[in-house]
């Protein structure tokens, strides 16, 4: 069984792991639901999850395996995703713009928008948000890269969030200032090149 860790009396996650290959997965308590971020690929996790004695929501923040891997395994009342990540989970709600819901806490489910996966979902809750790998570069050519256009869209989604503290997915540190992390984005976005569509790192 996967160890869910306390960050408020709300907000608890699964940390990540290498082996399997598999997010951090959050977990917002609501009143009426349970609403994870992200499933993971490790089988502990929906052994953890579905202990917990609430119906649950889940919002997949993109289509990488180590995100939703375990999407059939969790007992799930409702899912929220991206139209790219529809195509691979064949369900749920496709966010195409900012949902709002009131269960005991404010949750903001928003798509942002990122060059590591098309289609990104984050979640926002007071405090919090939930970025999952959005804020990561892209491959290309066997280079990494960032996409210039929709860094900047990135920039421009994350700066209206009113969330003190950005959940980034397999890092270290998990929970990072925001304005750390928006100091990093534009710093890789200052060294674009106006001739060209990417940065590459």
């Amino acid at each position: 069984m996967a160890e869910i860790i306390k960050i408020t009396d709300r907000i608890s996650y699964i940390k990540a792991t290498d082996n399997p290959l598999s997010a951090d997965v959050g977990i917002v308590e609501g009143d009426e639901f349970i609403w994870t971020f992200d499933v993971g690929a490790d089988e502990s996790v929906p052994i953890s999850l579905n202990k917990i004695q609430k119906p649950k929501n889940a919002v997949i923040s993109h289509f990488h395996p180590d995100h939703m891997g375990n999407l059939e395994h969790v007992n799930l009342n409702e899912i929220y995703l991206g139209a790219n990540t529809f195509k691979y989970a064949n369900r749920g709600i496709i966010v195409g713009e900012d949902f709002f819901f009131d269960d005991g806490v404010k949750i903001h489910i928003f798509p942002l928008p990122s060059s590591h996966a098309k289609g990104s979902v984050g979640m926002e809750i007071g405090d919090y948000a939930f970025l999952g790998d959005a804020t990561y570069a892209t491959m290309k050519q066997g280079r990494i890269c960032y996409n210039a256009s929709v860094l900047k869209e990135e920039i421009a989604v994350l700066k209206k969030l009113s969330a003190k503290l950005f959940l980034i997915s397999h890092d270290e540190k998990f929970i990072r200032p925001r304005e750390e992390i928006l100091a990093e984005l534009e710093e890789i976005y200052s060294k674009r090149n106006p001739k060209e569509s990417f940065i590459w790192i």
